[in-house]
């Protein structure tokens, strides 16, 4: 009974195995045509943020140039909690604008490194000024195990989760689902560019984990079966 038990866990887990690397192979594949989705939409002139509401859907506006005309509101500002970058840790500066259309949206000021005490929140130089701006639009996948909003009180408000539904209920008007990343010359912050948060490489990567581990597996299942023939034979 034990042996018939263990041999159909090990069944069970080597398709397991198996199954997880084609799931990795098919989201790998996935993350490459949209990777290369991108690299042609950096290749197009920019577009009126009209123009791009238009032609494409609002899930798939990433990478899209655009030329936006909007007004910052000066006391609508954001600080996305829990970023790093080139081994810093600190927030992903938001201001909500509106668009000359009327939409609402999200302007990224950038990276902004934490103060050593989590109390006091960084100084941000926020936009005053109506502006026309040419950059890059991306949207951040919700992270399924926390993607609640979060937002504190103070100004700069401070968020745990980029949720555009829950900030858009929070304001109680609507925000387009997309970030306006500004590519400009001189703009005082970093910009980190990550539009997946796994590349197609990784992916891959992982699929030969998942194979590796099948493959192990089956080795050893291998050996233990000759090894049982030969006492069997010798005995």
């Amino acid at each position: 009974m034990k042996v018939i038990l263990g041999a159909v866990l090990t069944v069970v887990v080597f398709l397991l195995l198996v199954k997880l690397g084609f799931w990795q192979l098919s989201r790998g594949e996935e993350k490459q045509a949209l990777e290369q989705e991108l690299l042609l939409r950096q290749q197009m002139e920019p577009i009126s943020l009209g123009m791009a509401l238009e032609r494409y859907p609002v899930s798939d506006l990433t990478g899209l140039q655009v030329r936006v005309s909007f007004s910052p509101v000066s006391n609508m500002t954001f600080l996305l909690d829990n970023q790093t970058y080139q081994g810093k840790v600190g927030y992903l500066a938001y201001q909500l604008a509106k668009e000359r259309n009327g939409h609402w949206m999200l302007i990224e000021r950038g990276f902004v490194a934490a103060t050593n005490d989590r109390r006091i929140l960084p100084e941000v130089n926020w936009l005053i000024e109506p502006q026309e701006l040419v950059g890059r639009l991306y949207q951040k996948s919700n992270n399924p195990l926390s993607s609640d909003l979060n937002i504190e009180s103070q100004t700069p408000h401070r968020i745990q989760n980029l949720n555009i539904e829950q900030l858009s209920q929070w304001l109680g008007e609507p925000i387009l689902p997309a970030l306006f990343q500004p590519q400009e010359k001189n703009w005082p912050y970093a910009q980190p560019w990550v539009p997946f948060p796994l590349s197609a490489e990784k992916h891959f990567g992982y699929a030969v984990q998942w194979f590796a581990m099948a493959a192990v597996l089956l080795i050893i299942v291998l050996l233990i079966c000759v090894r049982a023939f030969k006492a069997r034979r010798l005995g």
